[in-house]
Parts: C-alpha cells; sequence; structure tokens
C-alpha cells in the first residue's frame, strides 16, 4: 500500500525480504519525492515498525525529507515480520541479508547507513559481526556486550529491568503468534518475583531464564564486544550516549573499539540523559549558535558528511558538563590525573548523615551497616535508580542502612572526567554481599545530586572490594561538595544479594551485616589535568 502525506512530499510503502530459509521481513520504506539516488539509512527494531524509535527519535519521514531513502524493519518475529523471536541470537544473518536486500531498493543510490536505539542499535553491532558492509552508521544508547553492560553490572543481575524488558518482549511474542491465552495469563502478572518464575519455566516464551544462566557460551553468540573482536571496525560511526542511560559502558566500550580502528572516523555524543526521554538541555551552550542538541539534527549532519560529502565533519567529542550546565567540543579526550578521598567518621556514618568525611587524611576506624530484606534500601538516581538521573537522593541518605561520607566545601572548581571507582575495605561473615555505591553532587542548601552508582556482587575474600561508578563529566563549582554514599542492598534495581534472582524477595532471604572498615578504604577519580594546580 501506497500512502502520501502532500505536506511531507514524503511517501511510505511496505516492502518484503524474503531470507534464504523463507522467512519473510516486512519494512516500511520512506521514500522523499524525486527520481531517487538517495543513501538508505536503516533501522532493524523488534517493536513494530511504526513506532520506529520515535520515543526518543523524529519520525522516518523527517529523515526522508532530508533526502534519504528510510528504512524501518520489523525483526524475525515481531510486528509483520514472520518466523520466531529469538532475542539478539537472529540478527547476523538476519542484518546481513537485510543490508544486502536494502542496497538494492528501488531509488538507493548504492550508500547504506544504520541508525536506532537501544535494541535497534545492538542490531547495527550484530550485522556487522555476520559480515554486513555499510558506509556509516548512528548507535545511540545500545548495549555493545550485554553480559556486563545491560543484563548484568559488576556481577549482579540488573533485575528490575532485565525482568520488566523480558516480559515485554514475551508480551510482544506472544500477540505476533496470536497466543491470547498466553498473553492475557502473563499481562495479569505483576509482581517481579511471579513475572520471572514465570518466564523462567517458559524458555519458549523468553530469553530470560538463559540471561540468569549467565553462561559464557550463550553470551559469545550475542555480545558485540567478543563477535566484533577482530573485525575491521573503520567505519564511520556517531555513537549517543547518556550519563544516565543504563547502558552508557556500552556506548563508551564500542566508542573506544571503533575509535581505536579509525580515530578520525568516530564520533561521541554524551548528553544528559536517561536511557528515555530524552530532553534537551537549554543554557549557556559551549556548541555555535545551539542551546540544546538534537540528536535528529546531529545524526542528519553525520550522515550528509559521510554518505553525500555534505557540511564539515563532525566534532570529535561531544560532552554535556552536568555540573556546568553546559555542552563541550573536544578532539580528544583530555589528559587526567588520579585523586583520592579517604573515609573517616565518628563510627555513625549510617545513622547521621553528617558524621561520615571524606578528605585527605584516612581514618582508622568502622561504621556499621545492617540490610533488611524486609525493607531493602532502594537505588535512587543515577542509571537504574527511582527516579533515575541526576536527582537529589538526600532523604534516601537518611536512612541507617546507607553509610554516607561527604567532603568539605571545595574551595575552587574542579572537573570529573572519565571513571569514578571506591575502593571499599569490608568485614562481614557473609560468603557473598553486594556493596552499592553512589557519588552525589552536594549542594550549599544540602540537595545531594546524583552523578553516577555502580554495584558489586563479590565473595568474601577479606581484599578491598573495589565499586565501579562508570564514567563521570562534571564541574565541581566552588562551594559545593561531594558525598559517597554505600549501602548494601539496590531494590529493586537489582535482586538481593546471594539470591536466586528468579526468587528474588522470597523466604531465602536473611539480612546482611557490612562493617565499612576506614583504612586503606578511598574514593578514587578522575581530574581534569588543568584542574589539579588549583587545589582539586
Amino acid at each position: 500500500m501506497l500512502a502520501r502525506n502532500p505536506t511531507s512530499a514524503v511517501s511510505k510503502r511496505v516492502e518484503h525480504l524474503t531470507l534464504k530459509d523463507g522467512v519473510v521481513l516486512a519494512a516500511d520504506v520512506y521514500r522523499p519525492a524525486g527520481e531517487g539516488g538517495w543513501p538508505v539509512l536503516l533501522m532493524r527494531q523488534p517493536y513494530g515498525k511504526e513506532i520506529a524509535s520515535t520515543v526518543v527519535l523524529a519520525h522516518p519521514s523527517w529523515y526522508a525529507r532530508h533526502g534519504y531513502l528510510v528504512v524501518v524493519q520489523d525483526v524475525r518475529g515481531m510486528g509483520a515480520s514472520e518466523g520466531d523471536f529469538d532475542c539478539l541470537r537472529q540478527e547476523l544473518s538476519d542484518g546481513v541479508e537485510t543490508v544486502a536486500w536494502a542496497r538494492g531498493l528501488d531509488g538507493c543510490n548504492g550508500k547504506i547507513g544504520l541508525y536506532g536505539f537501544s535494541y535497534q542499535a545492538i542490531t547495527q553491532y550484530l550485522a556487522l559481526a555476520g559480515g554486513a558492509k555499510v558506509d556509516a552508521m548512528a548507535p545511540a544508547m545500545g548495549s555493545f556486550a550485554p553480559e556486563k553492560d545491560w543484563a548484568y553490572e559488576g556481577g549482579a543481575p540488573r533485575y528490575a529491568g532485565m525482568v520488566g524488558w523480558a516480559k515485554q518482549m514475551a508480551l510482544l511474542k506472544v500477540a505476533h503468534d496470536g497466543d491470547r491465552e498466553t498473553h492475557a495469563a502473563l499481562s495479569t502478572l505483576s509482581g517481579l518475583a511471579e513475572i520471572a518464575r514465570y518466564l523462567c519455566e517458559r524458555p519458549d516464551l523468553s530469553h530470560l531464564r538463559r540471561w540468569l544462566d549467565n553462561a559464557e557460551r550463550d553470551w559469545d553468540q550475542v555480545s558485540p564486544e567478543r563477535l566484533l573482536k577482530d573485525a575491521p571496525l573503520d567505519i564511520p560511526v556517531l555513537h549517543t550516549g547518556g550519563w544516565f542511560d543504563f547502558m552508557l559502558e556500552g556506548t563508551l566500550g564500542a566508542d573506544r573499539a571503533f575509535r581505536d580502528a579509525s580515530p578520525k572516523t568516530a564520533h561521541l555524543a554524551v548528553g544528559p540523559w536517561t536511557h528515555m526521554p530524552w530532553n534537551g538541555a537549554s543554557g549557556a551552550a559551549r556548541i555555535p549558535e545551539a542551546e540544546t542538541y538534537s540528536v535528529d539534527r546531529a545524526n542528519i549532519a553525520f550522515f550528509d558528511f559521510y554518505l553525500k560529502g555534505k557540511g564539515a565533519p563532525p566534532r570529535s567529542l561531544t560532552l554535556f558538563d552536568m555540573g556546568a550546565k553546559v555542552w563541550t567540543q573536544l578532539d580528544q579526550w583530555p589528559a587526567t590525573t588520579e585523586r583520592t578521598l579517604a573515609l573517616t567518621s565518628g563510627g555513625l556514618a549510617a545513622t547521621l548523615a553528617n558524621d561520615g568525611r571524606l578528605g585527605d587524611e584516612p581514618g582508622n576506624g568502622e561504621d556499621v551497616l545492617v540490610s533488611d530484606p524486609f525493607r531493602p534500601a532502594p537505588l535512587v538516581g543515577g542509571h537504574v535508580g527511582e527516579p533515575s538521573g541526576f536527582v537529589d537522593r538526600a532523604p534516601a541518605d537518611d536512612r541507617s542502612d546507607v553509610a554516607v561520607y561527604t567532603s568539605a566545601p571545595q574551595a575552587s572548581p574542579f572537573t570529573l572526567c572519565g571513571p569514578v571507582r571506591a575502593d571499599i575495605t569490608i568485614s562481614t561473615e557473609a560468603p557473598v554481599f553486594d556493596l552499592v555505591a553512589t557519588l552525589s553532587l552536594v549542594t550549599p542548601t544540602g540537595s545531594a545530586n546524583v552523578i553516577q552508582t555502580g554495584i558489586t556482587r563479590t565473595k568474601n575474600t577479606g581484599a578491598p572490594v573495589s565499586v565501579g561508578l562508570r564514567a563521570a563529566y562534571v564541574t565541581v563549582p566552588a562551594g559545593f561538595s561531594l558525598r559517597l554514599s554505600l549501602q548494601a542492598a539496590a531494590w529493586p534495581a537489582f535482586s538481593l544479594h546471594a539470591q536466586d534472582p528468579a526468587m528474588a524477595g522470597g523466604p531465602d532471604a536473611s539480612p546482611l551485616t557490612l562493617a565499612i572498615r576506614h583504612e586503606a578504604s578511598r574514593l578514587v577519580l578522575s581530574v581534569l589535568n588543568e584542574d589539579t594546580a588549583n587545589g582539586a
């Protein structure tokens, strides 16, 4: 069927690809007015081709009006495409065939770019891993190593997100298959443990049991980082990420891989966003003539340069400074120096929010906190907290199962740029435990806005525990402080320690006591070199 919108000068037609195994995939193809000779922009996604990532990106017709033949395809077993959906596993070979098919579409000039967000970003990497040849790609907020940047973090399963997304995909799958009975049964389930048990007992519906089993052989089949280890990655690429996106480490890992292969054609933008939705950040922006950053405009400028030879090349790095509230453009990652802050307190950091301190001199005492499985500490802010983002977590820091350490107000501003790490000495009788760390920017009025969070699930060896808090780009203004918050649970973002995640919150939950020993405990920051001379 051909549909036209006279105001858009773009036509839309549903076109089909018959794969080598006989399965037929459906795609919406948007063509600009005219005789053609356009590059293709291809998106492959499982949520229904009519949605087309519009939760964060402009409608495909907008891209088509800029002179592109836009193809949005339902992946195998979803939407209007035939076949059986098998999360990620099908995307290598199907992606290769789709790229070859799209290059031959009527009106294509032979050049093809890939774009899309989240799952639609991962399909781009997997198409490359299958051997697809493309001319440029723009993955936004995608996983590059799902075993550590999507399903798991620090050895702990991202419980609420993993279960919630598995339910969504199972509902889409059974709706596609016309299984009304299963759709009704699954729709009535609400508790995370109830949903997890149901899906784990139905591997025909969901990948969840496979992901919770966490077997290396399974990740070998779907992890772009592993599959692309020896592949040529000298392809022009624009990666888009968010400081509070739960897949940020995937975006940064993919950027490193492509940047190592071809520094001049690797471009990265990281904004003040969670996974979705995206909102422009206004203010005294350093990007010329722009107070907000538009991902869509950036995508078009990128594809115009690499697929049409128009305009100037994008800058290498475009980063939003969460502290100064400005965008910065850089030609390369700036040099940094490692700075450490030691933990100390009067022994009441878990019961008084103003007792624990971050400073230059290490303490020799300890703070004890107890995690009660009937009221586990939630995770607030950051990439998987509730709410997520650069939000105030000061009320959560008042809990007695959260130990809080705050620096003195800074005499002069400095900028954090790069990874943050907490090395903490823990004493506990538990054989396995979680340690959750949050870094916040404390304002003179007492708000504690989350910069980053991290978790480590570890065996009790007596050695210091290292918690990676992901990368940050934040200017700490004069008069502001940094705060490190430590807790032993991050429910429901992560399952509780030492439990089967499918049974999280069940009868096997037990209290966990951690003693945070100050000696050898420290917060490790990456600080811009230009700031270290100013007392940072």
